[in-house]
This record gives C-alpha cells, structure tokens and sequence, in this order.
C-alpha cells in the first residue's frame, strides 16, 4: 500500500487546490480522523492538513461569532460565546483532547451522539464550506444529513461556522453510561421571548429539532412524537429503543436548566 500525499496550504487556496486532487481527507484536531487511519478504517490518497490556513480565529460581530473550523475546545470555553463554552469544558477526553479537538471537525466527523451537532443546530449556526466552486453558506439543520453524514462535498471544507446572538438564555444536558464514554442523548436549548427550541443528539441518525411556543409544555409528549418521524440510531452503547426512551427526559430538563437559569 501506498503512502498518502501530505499537504500542509497555508491560505485557503492552498486548501482548494489540495482538496480538489482527488480522494483527499481533510484533518483539523485529527483526533477522530488520524485513528481511523491508523486502523484502516479510512485509505486517502491525499492529507490535508488544516492548521496552518488561518481557519483558526474566532471573531466577533453584532449580530454574532464566526469561528473558524481550526478553533479549538479550550479556545470555545475561553470566548464569549453562547452555549458552546460550557459545552467545550464538558467535553470528554480531558485537557489533552480539549487543546486540541475542534467543534468544526466534530461537525465534520457527524457521530449522531456526539456533542457538538444538536448544539450548532439549536443555536441556529450556519456552516460554511469552502472548495473549488467557490464559498457556501448550510444551515447547520441541513448540513448533517445522517450518521456520520454532512452536506459537505468531497473537495470541500468547512472554514467556519457562524453562530447568531442568541434573544434568551441557553441550557444543555447529556446523558452518558461512563465519564469517559460518548454521550447516549443530548438536548441543547435556547429559550427566549420568541419560544423554545430544542434540538435533540443520538436519538437519530442526525440532530431532531422541537420547539414550543413556551417551556411549560409537556415536552416528552413533544419529543416522543418528533422522534416518531426521524430516523432511529443505534450503535454499540445503546439501541435506538433506548435512546428513544430516555430522550424525552433528557430534554425535559435541558429545558428546566435554561429556565433556572433566565429567572
């Protein structure tokens, strides 16, 4: 077997003509990425390595973030931002994992328990790609498509995602067997004077969105009947009975979370 080109651009040109040679994987943190290589779970043609393409910053306008793909969890539990910080400090893995693992890879990645996806989709983030087509913006409800899945292309790459002021407060809650293991169901909220929004992770193969005009809802009864038109998900923690079972909980007091905290 042969051994991969190694590309290292360092402007997003660089990353365009690298990514459009065919069969090419881009690697941020690496921290899902490079394992699966050194299993043979994935056999590129070409690495291309994002760190030195200024895809790193994090920056800060009126109507929001834009935060770069290369960001870093300690860089998101160090800015101010909604919701992301606290869930960048919950990550699993400790120090070594959160200096350096990116919420735009964990995007990329799309493992359905994972943190980072219902988090994006319930702050209304918008995911922006870049490849040889030029610039496009999905909305993060769009981008994930599927376990393991996004709307990303094969020559493209995520530059950035755009993260909007949030008019409320925000709650998040996962349930996991172990510290160390992958969450089961998440439930990320954002509660303002415009209604609930919960977007909930694991329990299908890509995050479920519900909302509600107010928090008083019976939100199991909302969750349950959500779930009943999404694709269920299972994998080696727990079936998808399970997680079905346990996810209108979860939400219940994700949502109970965000109010404590606006009173």
């Amino acid at each position: 077997m042969s051994a991969p080109e190694f590309f290292a651009p360092s402007d997003v040109d660089g990353v365009v003509a690298a990514m459009s040679g065919g069969d090419a994987v881009a690697v941020a943190g690496g921290t899902m990425v490079v394992p699966d290589m050194t299993h043979g779970r994935t056999r590129p043609a070409r690495i291309v390595d994002l760190s030195r393409a200024g895809f790193g910053a994090i920056t800060a306008g009126a109507d929001g973030h834009e935060v770069g793909a290369m960001a870093t969890y300690d860089a998101l539990a160090a800015a101010d931002l909604p919701l992301l910080p606290f869930v960048a400090r919950g990550i699993t893995g400790g120090p070594q994992i959160r200096g350096r693992a990116t919420a735009g890879g964990s995007a990329c990645y799309a493992n359905p328990a994972s943190d980072v996806p219902a988090c994006l989709v319930a702050l209304g983030a918008r995911m922006r790609l870049v490849g040889a087509r030029g610039e496009r913006e999905v909305p993060a409800e769009e981008f994930f498509v599927g376990g393991f899945r996004t709307a990303r292309e094969p020559d493209e790459v995520l530059r950035s995602f755009r993260v909007p002021a949030v008019n409320g407060t925000t709650g998040y809650l996962k349930f996991k067997l172990a510290e160390s293991s992958w969450p089961i169901v998440t439930a990320a909220v954002v509660a303002g004077p415009d209604g609930v929004r919960v977007a909930i992770g694991g329990a299908a193969d890509r995050p479920v969105v519900v909302t509600a005009e107010r928090a008083d809802v019976d939100w199991r009864e909302v969750v349950h009947a959500a779930l009943d038109t999404a694709e269920p998900w299972s994998d080696v923690l727990a079936d998808a009975a399970y997680r079905r079972r346990i996810a209108p909980v979860i939400a219940a007091r994700a949502v109970a979370r965000a109010v404590e905290e606006e009173s």
